[in-house]
């Protein structure tokens, strides 16, 4: 019966595991992790173990012997390293060199100690069952990544390990009972023993740059996911925010009507009076002059209160212009004035010693303020005193706008903030919800708390836009 030859078997799984990692190597050279690196070098260290033993006979027994036995441990060491890191439960680089003294070490005492060679050979490959465990372990591991990631690359992997620990057991019992078995069973286990070794290299390599492809494009099928939900949540989120600030707007529309109806009013009574005045020659140019800049002024007032809203109601996109805080807490003032009025509610604005200027959109960062001033004139529809304060400050690297007012305080404090919780009859409770997801988008950050001397106090902190970058955008 026609058998392999040892040392050409050898030889030739040597060859592969010296080409294939290279070819993994190479093929995964976008995502050299750790992880990678280990596979392939543990299995450039076996192919040169392989190697040494194909050449047993030709050099010196230290390197033959004891230099392959080393680097198949430490080649296996490393694959099982790189297992052990993809599933996040890596050994101490230290134990491991550790266990490689030792086992050289004990290969070593045997080797040179042990001077019956039979009784030696059965010592050595007893002392194999270490790296047995290792492949095993190996094997094991691949099992495990399978099921996790749902893998047949890892499946195939611990498939062909599991063999080869099957066959080193079946010739390392055949060595160590004394080669007590019929001559066709010694035959068998030789060839299997090399035909397995032959099937990991190909197999191992193979299914290891299969598995490592296999997560990169899972990783970009969920990059891509990510990033489509992403998108659908900030278009989604503008949508709302749009309509947050309809409602707004549609719940002011009685306050508006009263502020547009002033100089809309005043536009008519001065431009009947300077017709009446013209028509019965009363007025002379200095009079009729001083009635029109009335009315000029009045439709200036009407187009700004106009555009306020307009500007206000418009969809807006995310965008990082430099916002003067200052000038945006003075618009929505000016735009709930009307309805704070009518509330008795007095709104005190300190703006601050310097202009505070940040990135980003100034809508909706006037539908932030707008939100909590408006939530707070509605906490004191009940309060005897109805104050409410801004103060705008640049602290360093951070801009605070700090609004308190002099209601009764949040008694849910902890749930403020959250999508759908209210305290209103009547509300949706997305409102401060809304608002922290656009400080957030700017990098801001939005506090709700209860104020020390009473109410409720409401902290907007922003990165502060730097000097050099509002020079610029000036």
């Amino acid at each position: 019966m026609t058998t392999f030859d040892g040392r050409t078997a050898f030889m030739v799984v040597a060859l592969l595991y010296v080409v294939l990692p290279a070819f993994a190597w190479i093929t995964l050279a976008a995502q050299r992790q750790r992880a990678v690196s280990l596979w392939c070098g543990g299995g450039l260290l076996t192919g040169l173990g392989f190697l040494l033993v194909g050449l047993r006979g030709s050099v010196p027994d230290l390197g033959s012997h004891a230099g392959s036995n080393l680097l198949l441990l430490v080649g296996t060491l490393l694959r099982v390293q790189a297992l052990r890191l993809d599933l996040g439960i890596p050994w101490r680089s230290r134990w491991m060199a550790l266990a490689a003294m030792v086992y050289i070490f004990v290969y070593q005492v045997i080797h040179v100690g042990v001077l019956d060679e039979a009784l030696r050979l059965r010592l050595m490959y007893v002392l194999y069952l270490p790296l047995e465990g290792l492949i095993l372990h190996l094997s094991l591991l691949a099992r495990k990544i399978s099921k996790r990631e749902r893998s047949p690359n890892a499946n195939w992997i611990s498939r062909i390990y599991l063999l080869v620990v099957a066959t080193m057991l079946l010739r390392q019992v055949w060595v160590i009972s004394g080669n007590g078995f019929p001559v066709l069973v010694a035959q068998w286990s030789t060839q299997f023993f090399s035909l397995s070794f032959l099937l990991a290299a190909v197999v191992g390599h193979i299914g290891y740059v299969g598995l490592a492809l296999d997560r990169s494009m899972r990783r970009e099928i969920e990059s891509a996911t990510a990033l489509a939900r992403d998108e659908v949540s900030r278009r989604l989120g503008g949508r709302i925010a749009h309509l947050d600030r309809q409602r707004i707007l549609g719940t002011m529309s009685a306050s508006l009507g009263h502020e547009l109806n002033q100089p809309l009013s005043a536009i008519l009574i001065n431009a009947q009076v300077a017709q009446r005045g013209l028509q019965s020659g009363s007025f002379d140019g200095r009079q009729a002059a001083e009635f029109m800049d009335k009315i000029v002024s009045s439709a200036r007032r009407a187009s700004q209160i106009i555009e306020r809203i307009r500007g206000f109601i418009v969809p807006s996109v995310r965008a990082t212009d430099a916002v003067d805080l200052g000038l945006a807490v003075q618009e929505v003032l000016a735009l709930v004035a009307e309805d704070a009025s009518s509330r008795a509610v007095r709104l005190v604005f300190q703006p601050g010693a310097k202009k505070a200027c940040v990135s980003g959109d100034a809508i909706q960062f006037s539908q932030v303020i707008l939100n909590i001033v408006r939530n707070a004139m509605e906490a004191l529809e009940e309060a005897p005193l109805r104050e409410i304060y801004l103060s705008l400050h640049s602290e360093g690297e951070r801009t605070l706008l700090r609004i308190r007012d002099t209601g009764p305080g949040l008694q849910a404090l902890a749930q403020a903030g959250q999508p759908f919780f209210t305290t209103k009859a009547a509300g949706l409770g997305m409102g401060l919800s809304i608002s922290r997801a656009i400080m957030e988008q700017f990098n801001g950050t939005l506090a709700v708390k209860n104020a020390a001397d009473g109410g409720t106090l409401v902290e907007l902190e922003w990165p502060a836009r730097s000097e050099k970058l509002q020079q610029v955008t000036a």
